[in-house]
Order: C-alpha cells, then sequence, then structure tokens
C-alpha cells in the first residue's frame, strides 16, 4: 500500500511539473515574500541573503526535495532589484534554475507610510527527466523511449503589493505568464505542453501586544489555471522581534509547527509538516530549514542575545 500511494503522489507531482510548473511548497513563506510576488523585491532597508531547504515526505525515496537560494536589494528609494536561484527534485524530474526580478515603489503619501510596489520577473527553467529510473511495463514505450529529457524554458512573472508601516501587506501576482510550451515526445506530431499561469494572493498583518509581543498572521493561496487551489493560513507569537513559534495549516493537507530566531543580523527559522492526507500514515513527515543573513540591517544590534552583548569588546577611541 506505501508504494502504491507514492506512486500516486509522485505521479501527481510530476504532473504539477510537467503542465503547472508551481512553486514549490514553502511553510514559511511568510519571512520571504520575494518568492512568490516579484513585486516585494526590493522593500526591506537591508539586504537579505537567504537559504532555504525543505525535504517532503522523508520515508519516501524519491520524494521531493527543494532548495531556494535568494537575495535582493533597493537600489533607490524607487527601485529593487533581486534573484532567486532554485533546485526541486521529485522522482525522476529536477527543475533547476533562475529568476530575475526587478520592482518599482511608490510611496502613496508624504510620511511614506503606504507603499505600492510593481515588479517583474523573467525565468529561466531546466527541465530533466531521469528516463533510467522510469519503470514501465511496455519496454518499446515510446512516451519513455523518445521523451525529451533536458529542456530550457524561459517565462515571465508579475506581481503587486501593498504594505502598510511595515504592519500591513496584501499582494497578488501571477507566474508562467507567457505560458512557455514544451515538447514532450518526439513524435511526428510532437505534443506541446503551455504551462498553465499560477496566482497567487498574500496577505499578512502584525498585532502588537505590549512592548514585547507581536502576533502574526498571514495567508497565501495559490491557484493554477487549470483549477487545482491551495490555501495556507499562518499564525506566530514573536517575543522580543527575536524569537517565535507558530502553527501552519495547509487547507486538507498538512498542519506544520514554526520556529525560529534572529540573533543580530542572522536569522534562522525550522518548520515541520505533519500531514493530514492519506500519505501521513506511511510518512515521517517534512521538514523545512531557512537562514537569513541580512546585510545592513541597522536593527540588528537590538537582537544580539544578552552575553554577547555583555562580552563585546569595545576599541578606545584615537582622541
Amino acid at each position: 500500500m506505501k508504494h502504491i500511494l507514492l506512486t500516486i503522489f509522485l505521479i501527481f507531482g510530476l504532473t504539477q511539473t510537467l503542465f503547472a510548473q508551481q512553486i514549490a511548497l514553502n511553510s514559511q513563506y511568510l519571512f520571504n515574500n520575494m518568492l512568490v510576488n516579484p513585486g516585494a523585491t526590493g522593500t526591506k532597508e537591508y539586504i537579505p541573503v537567504q537559504l532555504n531547504f525543505r525535504k517532503q515526505w522523508t520515508n519516501f525515496p524519491g520524494s521531493p526535495t527543494t532548495q531556494f537560494l535568494s537575495c535582493d536589494s533597493k537600489l533607490a528609494d524607487n527601485f529593487g532589484i533581486g534573484g532567486i536561484i532554485y533546485n526541486d527534485v521529485g522522482g525522476p524530474s529536477r527543475r533547476t534554475g533562475v529568476n530575475i526580478n526587478a520592482a518599482y515603489h511608490l510611496q502613496i503619501d508624504a510620511k511614506k507610510d503606504h507603499l505600492l510596489s510593481f515588479g517583474l520577473g523573467v525565468s529561466l527553467t531546466q527541465h530533466i527527466m531521469d528516463m533510467s529510473v522510469l519503470t514501465t511495463y511496455l519496454p518499446d514505450d515510446p512516451a519513455v523511449l523518445n521523451g525529451y529529457n533536458n529542456q530550457m524554458v524561459p517565462d515571465a512573472n508579475f506581481g503587486i503589493i501593498y504594505t502598510f508601516k511595515n504592519n500591513l501587506y496584501v499582494g497578488l501576482s501571477s507566474y508562467n505568464l507567457s505560458q512557455s510550451k514544451r515538447d514532450l515526445y518526439a513524435f511526428n506530431n510532437r505534443l506541446a505542453n503551455p504551462l498553465a499561469r499560477n496566482y497567487y494572493f498574500t496577505s499578512g498583518y502584525k498585532f502588537t501586544l505590549g512592548q514585547l509581543w507581536n502576533l502574526k498572521a498571514a495567508t497565501l493561496i495559490q491557484a493554477i489555471e487549470a483549477g487545482a487551489v491551495q490555501w495556507d493560513l499562518t499564525s506566530i507569537v514573536e517575543y522580543k522581534d527575536s524569537y517565535w513559534l507558530g502553527l501552519s495549516y495547509r487547507l486538507n493537507d498538512a498542519l506544520a509547527v514554526l520556529c525560529g530566531a534572529q540573533i543580530g543580523p542572522l536569522k534562522f527559522g525550522y518548520s515541520y509538516d505533519f500531514s493530514l492526507s492519506e500519505i501521513g500514515e506511511y510518512s515521517a513527515g517534512s521538514h523545512e530549514v531557512f537562514i537569513e543573513f541580512q546585510i545592513g540591517n541597522k536593527n540588528a544590534e537590538n537582537n544580539r542575545v544578552p552575553w554577547l552583548k555583555r562580552n563585546r569588546i569595545y576599541t578606545p577611541s584615537n582622541e
């Protein structure tokens, strides 16, 4: 039964890769909006460099594994630029690529409380199919023997996001705008498979609970033009803007526990997903971890742990 379920889920994942090219699952999406919205590029006052690793369904061989490396920066008050390098492997398929984003930030009011950002991204993805791991009932199956196992696919993305005092954000984005086509089989009449457009809605709000505590709530809705919809709802409690613990629910799929901390310019987080679907009976869950280094974050000094503050070495000034 375990192998049957694994086959079904891997086929489903492969289908998503071939036709939808959906952004890989990420339970800690609220810590990096640029992953799902190019409009969020360069909206921070520092340069975040984030590395993210996720292992899905840890008990299953060939289960999805994803890595992201992202970085973005504000070039001027009104412009931002950034990029994402990603690698997504599941069963016989692999997607490796890069996104380059640029964003324009429009200050709506004189106090600079309201910010409206527009972002455009271009991507180039290499799709690889390892035919050697596929087993068929027909040894001469042309779908396997004649399949294209290495293709480069360009595409474009667009997003818009509104933020208010860094406490509220609402965003909408779309990926696979050009619906690039891929030829999967080398038949006389090739089957052209356009990538379905993906739409993402994000929102979040920070509630201040006194001087030391915050409550952050966020949601992510992913919709594929072909019809599939995925909804995430996340809430975390934050202490001194430095430590957090929370829960995330993915509709009919998983419940995740999140935790993390920020020490100076270094920020790291971990999440563990409990599967709520049938595969949960056989899976040991999913693990996800990210590490972020913040270049030029002037507020990072306030997040130093007490013993680091006490043991700092001060150099006398040359007065």
